[in-house]
């Protein structure tokens, strides 16, 4: 082709050439083989071509032109409708692209070309004790990190902010003009290997095997997990995900990870009830052989983070949803703890609105914003907005920045063997009775950004507050109980 100098190999593969050293040790300081202490450290390589060809293989140009569907000018449509009005397009048509509504606008993909290497280094050290023959006890510590990590989006064809002494700011646009870098075009997907991660763990485990006619296990995680996005290769991989975070500046959203999980305990037991060996008969038969087992599961909630609906800062992301960022009344608990009932009985949402308000203009950038609800003059309904707010700001309540609530679970079963002798000594019939949640305890997901009524979208674009807030999925199932029986020989 004219203009064409050469041919290069389309990406880089920054993992040829890998070094990944494993370290481990065990050792026992007091030698009387009742004490151990391990470690370990190790280098894990992410491989980067899943992460070209997955979701993006579809679009990626000059090898494919796929056609988008314009955003409508009015947010809605419907398929099949006259594209004059329902679909009034804000892109021209494209050369080669088709829609059966009208125009659309070709649709790309960019993957960072060069990446560097992204990869996890890995590594933990614990203690393990032997209290009695039957007896152990662990503490332990594990943490990561991860370097050059993914951070994939729909859409990187978005108005770009500046920093302020505010924070983030958009164009003020209260036309709604189209301010993308590249008007004419649909969505462009990109990704990049511009984020990172860690994780750190304290870990106490204790272990009694089965003596005595019991058995018990108990362990306990507190740990922290950070990233700047957590999804791999698609942006929506958790239901309390945001979908597409800023490329451009990803300490925006630096924050606890979408599975951060502060606290977490389990507690597990069998109990061999012990029988009368004098017993003979029906007697035996009905009184020996019970068996108790129990699960016992509690943890702290995963994330959230407070929404405000609709596009307010006019980042015009045509591919995934969009969304603006309210701002936190400092020393508020954005929590409400007593969100099942107050003492008048009145059902209460889990976030606490009260804690949140519209990002405020300061006078330093005031001339530059554009107020919730502002219409501008020459509309069929003028509206000076609400003033004060900045909707074109990003606020100051950042990502996963609620926890959700927290679970509890208690599994409890009963078992009774009967014994087969005429088969072997050590056969038997077991029927089991397993009752899973069997409080019937209700665990809530956190309020989700996006999903059913958008719970954590506590304004909508106009800054009128939505009354979201509330829990509306269950993480477990209700009680559920089940029967068996077993052969054992």
């Amino acid at each position: 082709m004219p203009g064409c100098t050469g041919v290069a190999p389309y990406y880089a593969n920054p993992t040829k050439h890998d070094f990944e050293p494993r370290i481990g040790f065990a050792w026992d300081p007091r030698g009387d083989g009742k004490m151990a202490v391990r470690g370990g450290f190790a280098i894990f390589d992410v491989f980067a071509l899943p992460g070209f060809f997955y979701t993006q293989q579809g679009i990626q140009t000059p090898f494919f032109l796929v056609g988008t569907v314009s955003k409508p000018a009015n947010g809605i449509g419907v398929l099949g409708t006259d594209p004059t009005s329902a679909f009034a397009q804000i892109h021209p048509p494209q050369p080669g692209c088709a829609s059966p509504v009208g125009t659309c606008a070709l649709t790309a993909g960019f993957m960072e070309p060069n990446p560097k290497r992204n990869y996890v280094e890995q590594w933990n050290l614990n203690v393990q004790r032997q209290i009695t023959p039957s007896l152990t006890a662990t503490l332990g510590y594990v943490g990561s990190h991860g370097v050059h990590m993914l951070i994939r989006g729909d859409d990187g064809d978005m108005v770009m902010p500046t920093q302020t002494s505010a924070g983030w700011l958009w164009p003020s646009n209260p036309t709604g003009k189209d301010l993308r870098p590249n008007p004419n075009f649909g969505t462009i997907r990109f990704m990049m290997f511009g984020t990172d991660s860690s994780y750190e763990a304290g870990q106490v485990n204790i272990q009694k095997r089965m003596s005595h006619g019991f058995q018990f296990g108990g362990s306990y995680t507190y740990s922290k997990s950070m990233d700047n996005d957590s999804a791999t290769i698609a942006g929506d991989a958790f239901g309390n995900s945001i979908t597409s975070w800023f490329w451009f500046a990803p300490q925006i959203s630096r924050a606890v990870s979408d599975y951060n999980v502060t606290h977490s305990a389990a507690i597990n037991g069998i109990w061999d009830v012990p029988g009368a060996k004098s017993l003979h008969g029906p007697a035996s038969a009905l009184l020996n052989g019970w068996e108790l087992g129990s699960i016992l599961k509690l943890n702290s909630g995963i994330p959230t983070t407070p929404l405000i609906g609709g596009d307010p800062m006019g980042v015009q992301n045509n591919g995934s949803d969009t969304f603006g960022i309210p701002d936190r009344v400092a020393g508020c608990d954005p929590v409400n703890h007593n969100y099942k009932s107050n003492p008048n009985g009145i059902f209460l949402g889990y976030i606490n609105p009260s804690c949140f308000t519209l990002p405020q203009a300061t006078p330093a950038i005031a001339s530059q914003c554009v107020p919730f609800g502002f219409s501008p003059p020459g509309s069929k309904k003028p509206n000076p907005g609400i003033a004060g707010t900045c909707s074109n700001l990003l606020g100051n309540a950042s990502r996963n920045s609620i926890v959700g609530p927290s679970l509890f679970n208690l599994d409890f079963s009963v078992y009774k063997n009967f014994a087969i002798r005429k088969i072997s000594e050590s056969s038997s019939l077991q029927f089991r009775a397993e009752f899973f949640n069997i409080l019937n305890h209700a665990n809530f997901a956190p309020p989700l950004p996006f999903f059913g009524a958008s719970q954590s979208q506590l304004f909508d674009q106009t800054g009128a507050s939505t009354g979201a807030g509330g829990l509306q999925f269950l993480v477990t199932q209700p009680r559920d109980i089940q029967f068996a029986l077993k052969l054992i020989w």
